[in-house]
């Protein structure tokens, strides 16, 4: 036990000893829910916050009608896009600042750890902070790259599903969840690949919708805030197979909701 601390506290170990706890500590946070996985993402990522902040950095400059200000806009666009750039190129793309840091900090930690004792002996001949700086210096580039091909796989993980835009869903099936659907109100959801969405809905024909009952998605009332439904028994065969391709369905809502 004695040699395992003294390997922990023993320069460089120590210095991702330290890292270690206080990536431990943040995820202990995320696991109690005090923390977000994307916390750091604001400051690192990416192109949309890059491009969002070059305008706001340029327009404050056509305000002041400085040049000093512009500049420095600019610089720090090419910053942010100079991260971004690196990023990618290790591999990190698309993945969380917190995951990505994380690993390379346990990876560095274990790399030192296991190779401290080893590589002093190889090379006692040489002075000992000498091999400690290198062997620090070779433990973090070993660890982010090996990090960046880690986490490659995990890429899908993290991808945002965004949710459908009211035109999507127009001529698109949803599933009725409320016990009828009236020209006032009524509920639905509809499955997007992800939490699903709740819908207000309504159909002002008389009709026997009831819960669990698809219902083919007309259009959207904006000043209502609720999406015009009707059954799905009501469409032609014709029609019933041409629901499956998008552009065609939305083709369909569009002729229904004008009869």
């Amino acid at each position: 036990m004695t040699t395992f601390l003294a390997a922990l506290l023993a320069f460089p170990t120590a210095i991702f000893t330290i890292l270690l706890g206080v990536v431990l500590a943040y995820w202990l946070c995320v696991i109690v829910g005090a923390a977000g996985v994307d916390l750091l993402d604001g400051d690192v990522d990416l192109e949309g916050g890059a491009k969002a902040t070059s305008g706001a950095l340029e327009g404050g400059a056509k305000a002041v009608g400085g040049h000093d200000v512009g500049d420095a806009g600019h610089s720090h666009l090419h910053d942010a896009e100079a991260a971004t750039g690196l990023l990618a190129m290790l591999g990190f793309g698309g993945i969380p600042v917190t995951v990505s840091v994380s690993l390379v900090v346990f990876l560095s930690w274990s790399l030192s750890l296991l190779s401290g004792q080893a590589m002093h002996g190889a090379l006692s001949m040489l002075p000992s902070w000498l091999v400690s700086t290198g062997l620090g210096l070779v433990c973090a580039t070993v660890g982010t790259v090996a990090g960046g091909l880690a986490v490659r796989p995990l890429r899908p993980i993290f991808i945002a599903k965004r949710a459908p835009g009211r035109e999507a869903l127009m001529g698109r099936v949803c599933t009725i969840s409320s016990g009828s659907v009236t020209a006032k109100d009524g509920h639905a959801t509809f499955e997007d690949g992800a939490a699903g969405l709740i819908l207000n809905v309504f159909c002002d024909k008389p009709n026997q919708l009831k819960r669990g009952q698809p219902a083919l998605i007309l259009g959207y009332d904006a000043e209502r805030g609720i999406y015009e439904v009707e059954p799905v028994d009501w469409l032609l065969p014709q029609e019933m197979e041409q629901l499956r391709d998008p552009l065609k369905a939305a083709a369909i809502a569009r002729a229904r909701a004008q009869r």
